[in-house]
């Protein structure tokens, strides 16, 4: 019987909680810089920090804003190591677009979160819709065919469901005080 070590187990937490949150990462870097290759190089040399400094973490807290702002001081340590064109933004501009940049994401993670609430609360049929519109696995026409229905039911049950999930994900967010 093999036993984790107490650094392997941090090894694995670490990786679980990069991965969970490597999209957003990568985004919020990509909108602090514009082009991809800086952006990607940035994302790298920001994981690889966060590994050398994740004894610095504290559980419990967010993850995910502990990651951007190591990835933000990367971005600004980047963008001062190149050399300064027109279209570099401020320091001051970059930690005011860092940190609405951190809200928002917050604010689109509880709108993901009470989408996957609202879907959940489909039933079966729409829930079906819903994955068979947004999969390239099928064509709608053949969906349709198989339930023997006109695409353009499908359709219309399709702009239903959208907008019951709308209000749900309405309903969700401002009972949680975030809309």
């Amino acid at each position: 019987m093999t036993h984790n070590s107490p650094e392997s187990e941090k090894d694995g937490q670490f990786v679980a909680l990069l991965v969970e949150h490597q999209v957003a990462i990568r985004s919020f870097v990509r909108t602090l810089l514009p082009n991809p290759e800086d952006a990607e190089d940035v994302v790298q040399t920001a994981s690889l920090t966060m590994w050398r400094r994740f004894g610095q973490f504290q559980p419990g807290t967010s993850f995910r804003n502990w990651a951007f702002q190591v990835a933000k001081f990367v971005a600004l340590k980047h963008i001062t190591r190149k050399v300064r064109d027109r279209q570099r933004f401020s320091e001051a501009t970059m930690e005011a677009l860092a940190q609405h940049l951190e809200q928002e994401s917050e604010r689109i993670a509880a709108q993901r979160q009470a989408l996957d609430f609202c879907i959940e609360k489909l039933d079966g049929d729409d829930r079906q819709i819903l994955a068979v519109c947004y999969s390239s696995a099928s064509s709608l026409k053949e969906f349709a065919d198989r339930l023997e229905r006109t695409p353009n039911a499908i359709y219309k049950q399709l702009g239903r469901i959208r907008a019951a999930l709308a209000e749900c994900v309405r309903r969700r967010l401002r009972a949680e005080g975030i809309a």
